[in-house]
């Protein structure tokens, strides 16, 4: 990404005030001189400038026109090696250097530099120091990939707990015996359902001893009929959960079971007991109906753990995907170029909607393919920004050259020095927008690189926006754009 560096003062103001921009007052940055003289940072003087090709100079008044201000090539290469501190300083940063040490490699390794959370596209906002964030990230962050202790899955903390409470292999105890570590949703397993329907007599038996049990408290302590209902449904309650449709085996021997049950209460001839008992089977068949309901919503459950599980890979895939994006500066592996003669035409299509998600920051910029500026040359492609960036921010399309790791960079010429060309083509009267530059050779765009890509270098203000989107404009059409790059090969030992 180009941006243009701000806030930077020398270790010595006094003897490098002659390097201090006339505008801001900071160590000038990419300076350019004026005709009467004065030095400004190239991002202070557009801004003076704005849309007008005149301006008035800040220290003697004079008019400045935009075509007679020209690169300082001494004052750069005088800024670039005096001492600086590090702009944050004032947070706990005690590194000094030179600015072009600051700009190469301090700057991105600072760990007092403000940078924001790398989960900013999942939607935290938060920012701070590097140091700072790198805790936040692995420790506070909602939007952080946190490992499920029940089935070993990551999914983003935030909804770790909606997670965890429909989880396919969580554990529940039976509501009967009390029996631990049951998994009720995991479809391929469902031992507490197994455990229900195996121990029906078991659990059968229970009951009939729990009441049995009841009614000899009741007489012995003389409590109330009303107390005793009362603490008989709560007991009951644990019934829930039984099979809803026993086998015909199953049915056999739970009509032996009541058989025997009711003999042996007939046999006490305790009415009590045996309304007792006739309200127990009246709990079963209702327990067998209430298990009717829980299988269908277990079924609908499943389906939509199955859909949550899907997301949380996606999420996490994409998250990967973010991650590489930022290691390889968003671009795809090495790839063939596209041309080998120093020329690019990059149709870009469906531009509106490029323009919009550049706009809600869902994808600010993104990259051309690959080409060459001559078959064993310079590996090069362009990054774009559609709704700008730095100075053409809001208002412009920015356009940026980049340099990829190639083949033959180790016989090529360095640092890198054609002159480059963009063009925003007319598509029907052939009246382009043109823009040109030549490399900044102190610059570390234009240097031998180093990673994957070099930071992308160009034309912040490359082309208006209104260019674009006026009616019937001749530049975008069938909401399509065309860019061409020429890259002057003149000098290079072919």
């Amino acid at each position: 990404m180009v941006a243009l560096v701000s806030g930077i003062t020398p270790v010595n103001p006094t003897g490098s005030s002659c390097l201090l921009c006339s505008a801001c007052r900071f160590l000038l940055i990419k300076p350019k001189q004026t005709e009467c003289g004065h030095r400004y940072c190239t991002a202070c003087l557009e801004n003076l400038f704005k849309t007008d090709n005149e301006t008035d100079c800040n220290v003697c008044q004079k008019k400045v026109l935009r075509s007679k201000v020209y690169h300082d090539r001494a004052a750069e290469n005088d800024a670039y090696a005096t001492k600086i501190q590090c702009t944050a300083y004032r947070e706990g940063c005690d590194w000094t250097g030179t600015l072009r040490n600051y700009l190469c490699t301090h700057r991105a390794q600072c760990d007092f530099h403000v940078v924001p959370c790398s989960n900013v596209a999942f939607g935290c906002e938060a920012i701070g120091a590097r140091k700072k964030m790198m805790a936040h990230e692995t420790e506070e962050c909602e939007w952080r990939m946190a490992l499920c202790p029940q089935c070993e899955t990551f999914c983003v903390q935030k909804l770790l707990e909606d997670h965890i409470a429909i989880c396919a292999k969580r554990k529940e105890d039976c509501p009967v015996c009390g029996r631990a570590d049951l998994t009720k949703a995991d479809p391929r397993r469902r031992d507490l359902d197994e455990h229900l329907r195996a121990s029906q007599q078991t659990h059968l038996l229970q009951m009939l001893t729990l009441t049995t049990s009841l009614r000899s408290r009741k007489v012995s302590e003389g409590e109330g009929a009303e107390s005793f209902q009362q603490h008989l449904t709560e007991k009951g309650g644990t019934r829930t959960g039984l099979a809803s449709e026993p086998s015909k085996e199953e049915a056999d021997s739970s009509w032996v079971l009541g058989e025997r049950g009711t003999s042996e209460m007939a046999r006490g001839a305790d009415p009590g007991v045996l309304a007792l008992a006739k309200k127990t089977e009246g709990l079963e068949r209702s327990v067998c109906g209430l298990n009717k309901d829980l299988d269908k919503y277990a079924q609908v459950i499943e389906v939509l753990q199955q859909k949550c599980l899907h997301y949380e890979q996606v999420i996490l895939s994409l998250q990967r995907k973010t991650r590489n994006q930022e290691v390889t500066g968003g671009l795809a592996g090495p790839s063939s170029p596209v041309s080998t003669n120093g020329v690019l035409v990059w149709k870009i299509k469906e531009f509106s909607s490029c323009l919009m998600a550049a706009r809600s920051e869902q994808r600010p910029s993104f990259y051309s393919p690959v080409f060459a500026s001559h078959p064993f040359g310079y590996q090069l492609c362009c990054r774009i920004y559609p709704d700008g960036d730095g100075n053409g921010k809001g208002s412009h399309i920015s356009l940026f050259l980049a340099i990829i790791k190639g083949e033959y960079d180790e016989v090529l010429p360095w640092p890198f020095r054609q002159k480059v060309i963009f063009m925003l083509m007319d598509q029907v009267h052939q009246k382009h927008v043109k823009e040109s530059f030549s490399p900044d050779l102190l610059s570390g765009s234009f240097q031998k690189p180093r990673s994957h890509m070099n930071i992308a270098s160009g034309c912040p203000m490359f082309a208006r926006h209104d260019l674009l989107l006026k009616p019937q404009s001749h530049y975008l059409k069938n909401d399509t754009v065309y860019i061409k790059v020429i890259i002057d090969t003149t000098g290079i030992p072919l």
